[in-house]
């Protein structure tokens, strides 16, 4: 496969996200919409990775499956590499935008590919890609058959993906909130890795 990238500087080759090189602190401190990309002086180079969200978006990483909010969780969620999930907790719709790697330039990607984990239903999670305020489409996450995770990515060799929107899950989780496995009334899902080409200007 492609090389993966691990410092700033390059055309090709792809990039992944994993939650495992962020500190445990932020189980409980919401996460910068720009932890993975970084920029200006004393910024860490193996975290600039062109991937960015809204500050408006609260999301959180969790070593125990965020159990911390619903300990039915535990049951529920599995990392697919190393320990640690992630998850939006102000919103299951939340969009992601793609940068230089190192920079605040804004750019795009021909693929993006998520690990998702515990989709009970296959109309829960979905992946909309963009080229600026066009529609690339909609696509919906498989639901798992066996194991806990299930996988979307698209590629579109001949188009610019400058943003995607990820629907997690019927509903957000939360204190309280069981998935239906549990006995609760909604397809909750988190997430793991995040895999996409390396992010160029346009």
């Amino acid at each position: 496969g492609a090389t993966l990238n691990t410092t700033p500087g390059h055309t090709s080759g792809r990039r992944e996200i994993n939650w495992d090189a962020v500190p445990d602190s932020f189980q409980y401190a919401d996460l910068p919409g720009n932890f993975f990309n970084p920029v200006g002086p004393g910024s860490v180079m193996a975290l600039q990775r062109g991937f960015r969200y809204s500050d408006n978006v609260k999301v959180r990483i969790s070593s125990n499956n965020f159990s911390f909010l619903e300990p039915t969780n535990s049951n529920q969620f599995s990392a697919f590499s190393g320990s640690k999930t992630f998850s939006a907790i102000s919103n299951n719709l939340w969009n992601v935008e793609f940068e230089v790697p190192g920079q605040s330039t804004m750019a795009a990607v021909k693929g993006f590919g998520a690990v998702f984990s515990d989709v009970d239903n296959s109309e829960s999670a979905s992946i909309e890609f963009f080229s600026g305020n066009e529609s690339l489409g909609i696509y919906k996450v498989p639901s798992r058959t066996t194991g806990s995770h299930s996988f979307l990515g698209v590629y579109f060799p001949n188009r610019k993906i400058t943003s995607v929107r990820i629907q997690q899950g019927n509903v957000v989780i939360a204190n309280g909130v069981k998935d239906i496995s549990e006995g609760g009334l909604q397809d909750l899902v988190v997430m793991d890795d995040f895999l996409y080409d390396e992010p160029q200007a346009f």
